[in-house]
């Protein structure tokens, strides 16, 4: 199988996020899922936005993982982020698709064949990295990349100031 060539998961941006996965649990028949708030200040993860550090701690989202593609519902806090400008320029709806890739340059390199730029957002922690990247133009819809491999040695290079976000993508 072709690098990225899986959508992992489904984000879709709702103002509740505990009303939206109550519905989802009706329409797909199964336990509701409770939304949990992520990214506690005290997490590894390590987030940039336009390449300035971001934190981010008024989140909720309810996973459904379906076994093939996890359906996750994210409902942004008030205060600004990538989610909470999705909702306020176009209100609830899908936010991305996500790839699974093992080799983060060879995907942005293909990307860039049709005009996708680097990501904008991007959130490392120890066991990979997330990004999300505007391909509403040519896909029809933002991408996330998922990429599980060890970004211990990036987390440190980042923490001393000796690297800038999306380094490894250059």
């Amino acid at each position: 199988m072709p690098d990225g060539k899986f959508i992992t998961q489904v984000c879709v941006v709702v103002p509740n996020a505990r009303e939206a996965s109550s519905h989802w649990a009706k329409v797909l028949g199964i336990p509701m899922v409770e939304p949990v708030q992520i990214f506690a200040p005290d997490t590894t993860l390590v987030h940039y936005t336009n390449g300035q550090a971001a934190y981010y701690s008024d989140l909720f989202v309810a996973l459904y993982d379906l076994g093939n593609l996890v359906i996750e519902l994210m409902q942004p806090g008030p205060t600004p982020s990538p989610w909470r400008d999705f909702l306020d320029r176009n209100g609830p709806g899908v936010f991305h698709f996500c790839v699974q890739t093992t080799n983060r340059k060879q995907f942005q390199d293909r990307l860039r064949e049709i005009g996708i730029g680097l990501p904008y957002h991007i959130g490392y922690f120890p066991q990979g990295s997330y990004s999300y990247i505007d391909s509403r133009e040519q896909l029809g819809l933002e991408l996330s990349i998922n990429n599980q491999t060890d970004m211990t040695p990036i987390l440190a290079a980042l923490a001393k100031g000796s690297a800038n976000p999306l380094d490894e993508l250059n």
